[in-house]
């Protein structure tokens, strides 16, 4: 239990950076979704929305694996 406390803590942690990354790396990655809108500026505000709620997705994982790690450090 002590090892997957471990992970989970280090996860928690990494994912911090991670959804950082992806709040500015994912609008990049949504040019090849969103071809098909033929309006630019809205191609673009819809590019800008994915990379925010990807992020705060990834943002989330944060908490949820910190509490997990302090929960299993506790069983164990």
């Amino acid at each position: 239990m002590k090892a997957l406390a471990q992970v989970c803590f280090w996860l928690g942690l990494l994912s911090i950076p991670a959804s950082w990354a992806i709040w500015y790396v994912a609008p990049e990655v949504g040019k090849q979704v969103m071809e098909g809108v033929a309006d630019p500026l809205l191609r673009a505000a819809l590019q800008e929305a994915h990379a925010e709620r990807f992020g705060i997705y990834v943002g989330l994982w944060a908490p949820t694996l910190l509490i997990l790690s302090s929960i299993l450090d506790r069983k164990g």
